[in-house]
């Protein structure tokens, strides 16, 4: 595997409030990785420094060799890499199915790309093909969070950045979420999620756990298992930790 997304000694920060310090993560093509933390280490704030919603102040941030660090978001999501918001990241007055064509805009102005697109993701996504025509504030949590996903997937990205994708769902809808990353990663998307749920590593090749804006744990392969309850104690609060207790 290669790496395709870098961050080096990343700061950055809102104002003259600083939230990142010298934060480092790597990405290999082919993988998920996780960034875990507890509401407010700078999780988010990561992702707006890689999309180009905020400049970073220090350090460089790279995708498949190049840096993205002067770039706008529409340019960073046109380079191959794919964005689901916060819950619920769709157009709620929107139906299913323009909700994913709104997504389609980095293909550019080929409508006939764009409506070939739409039936891939359509196939790859059976429920959303069902219910392509509803309004997306009529689906269900899990649903709409599965709709913000297949939206970014439209532009055909290379890499998947997901934020929180677990927040808010039930126990099952966030097995699904998971699961659904699982699906993505095996159709040759690399995935990078930032999560409070230590479930998240059920499905992870790599992790970071992130506190006060620092990266303080990296962890892969077969250390993943072992760090759930750890992690989750330390970092996560006593609800992530009785997660962790139960999981594998």
């Amino acid at each position: 595997m290669s790496s395709m997304l870098r961050l080096e000694n990343v700061e950055a920060g809102y104002g003259s409030a600083a939230v990142l310090h010298g934060v480092n993560i790597e990405v290999e093509q082919g993988e998920i990785a996780v960034i875990l933390g507890a509401n407010g280490v700078g999780k988010t704030t990561t992702l707006r420094a890689i999309t180009g919603l905020i400049r970073p102040w220090r350090g460089t941030v790279e995708f498949e060799g190049r840096r993205l660090g002067r770039m706008r978001p529409e340019e960073v999501v046109r380079l191959g890499i794919g964005v689901v918001p916060e819950s619920p990241g769709v157009f709620r007055d929107m139906s299913v199915k323009d909700n994913l064509r709104v997504g389609g805009f980095a293909l550019g102005p080929d409508r006939a790309a764009v409506e070939s697109r739409l039936r891939e993701v359509l196939d790859f996504f059976p429920l959303l093909a069902e219910r392509q025509s509803q309004l997306a504030g009529s689906l269900s949590g899990g649903e709409q969070r599965t709709l913000a996903v297949a939206r970014a997937l439209m532009g055909s990205p290379r890499l998947l950045l997901v934020d929180e994708a677990s927040m808010g769902l039930s126990p099952t809808m966030v097995a699904m979420v998971f699961h659904l990353m699982d699906r993505i990663r095996n159709q040759g998307v690399t995935v990078c999620m930032v999560e409070q749920n230590v479930s998240a590593l059920d499905v992870a090749d790599r992790a970071y756990v992130m506190e006060k804006g620092r990266v303080v744990h990296e962890a892969r392969g077969r250390e993943l298992g072992q760090m759930r309850s750890e992690v989750a104690s330390a970092y996560l609060g006593p609800a992530a930790a009785k997660t962790a207790r139960g999981g594998r």
